[in-house]
């Protein structure tokens, strides 16, 4: 069973039901990767590991936060360097924290959307329960490397977890504090990519993915020849992704997302940088709960709705592990922005943050 949000209130429905939702009226798709290994077979991977190494942050040092910070807060500015495939494409972060109010309940580590140079939203309803908020705001696109693909680049992210978790200043590696993860639109992605493909969920106990991730199926969202919408909460919403994946991906002219009669070798590309693929799905010490919204619906809709299929598939339908809910025109929602899904989903972290690590 899987549980989805509609208005007048929370309903439960049947898991079959909503991944035939996620089926295209007209030409169906399937959002859903590659069946994963399963994990008591001989040599397959545990549920909870890195497929790949992450790098390191070095250079932290005090500076004044930039603009758009959050107010009052304390920042440093940082490098992540090393990642493999990108080791010698170092990037800056600016890291800005804002501690709890009374009793400390945990750390919520905040990605912005895009390319991340903002700092996500506002979050003095976490301070007032209790937690620490550590914003990220990248210097320039975490997505972009000189000639890989975004999952690469999602070490950046993942590395920089890793550093707020352990470092003694911010979380100092506590297990019984909770460490969460809250992301919007392409700052979901940036956890997407942490949880999937870098073995995140060992440090996380709980994430927020708001209007996302965008970047489940590269492949179905720049395929001209793909289906253009897809089913989700019973509504058709765009699979397409935006140009700004061309360089993302580093999609060489004449190719671009979107185009038509992709080579297959350039598909397949695509598709193993896709969170939604090749990835690890089973996440049994971490909740994930999805709020995307249906009305006038960016591409992150679909694309978060098939990366919470996949997890719900490799966890049973665990509705204590994952989570969809859907935002409708009645709920204030439109293209990426929430509406009433954005409170319940402060309600929801605040409720859900808590150690599972122990």
């Amino acid at each position: 069973m899987v549980w989805c949000l509609q208005r007048g209130g929370m309903r439960i429905i049947p898991l079959l039901t909503l991944i035939a939702c996620t089926q295209a009226p007209s030409a169906p798709i399937d959002p859903t990767p590659d069946p994963a290994p399963d994990p008591a077979a001989p040599g397959a991977s545990s549920n909870v590991v890195a497929t790949a190494g992450l790098g390191m942050v070095t250079n932290v040092h005090n500076v004044s936060c930039p603009s758009g910070a959050p107010p009052g807060a304390t920042c440093r500015q940082v490098t992540v360097t090393g990642c493999p495939g990108i080791a010698s494409e170092p990037l800056d972060a600016f890291v800005a924290v804002r501690p709890a109010m009374g009793t400390l309940r945990g750390t919520v580590v905040h990605f912005s959307g895009s390319g991340g140079e903002g700092f996500q939203g506002s979050a003095q309803n976490y301070e007032a329960a209790g937690f620490r908020n550590v914003y990220i705001g990248w210097l320039s696109d975490w997505e972009q490397t000189q000639s890989a693909g975004i999952r690469t680049a999602g070490c950046r992210p993942a590395t920089i977890l890793q550093w707020a978790f352990s470092d003694p200043s911010l979380h100092n590696g506590s297990r019984t504090l909770g460490f969460c993860g809250e992301g919007m639109s392409g700052g979901a992605g940036q956890l997407g990519y942490a949880l999937a493909h870098y073995g995140m969920a060992s440090v996380l106990d709980y994430v927020n993915e708001l209007s996302g991730p965008p970047f489940s199926r590269i492949d179905i969202g720049c395929n001209g020849d793909a289906p253009p919408t897809s089913m989700v909460c019973g509504v058709a919403d765009t699979t397409r992704l935006p140009s700004s994946l061309n360089a993302w991906e580093n999609i060489q002219p004449p190719l671009m997302c979107g185009s038509h009669n992709v080579p297959a070798t350039e598909l397949a590309r695509w598709k193993s940088d896709s969170i939604g693929v090749g990835g690890v799905y089973n996440y049994p010490q971490t909740q994930v709960q999805f709020f995307g919204c249906t009305f006038q619906a960016t591409a992150v809709t679909v694309m978060g709705n098939a990366y919470f299929n996949t997890i719900s598939q490799a966890e049973g339908g665990n509705p204590n592990l994952a989570q969809y809910h859907c935002y409708f025109q009645s709920d204030g929602c439109q293209g990426e922005q929430l509406g009433t899904g954005l409170s319940d989903a402060k309600q929801a972290l605040i409720a859900n943050c808590v150690p599972r690590h122990q």
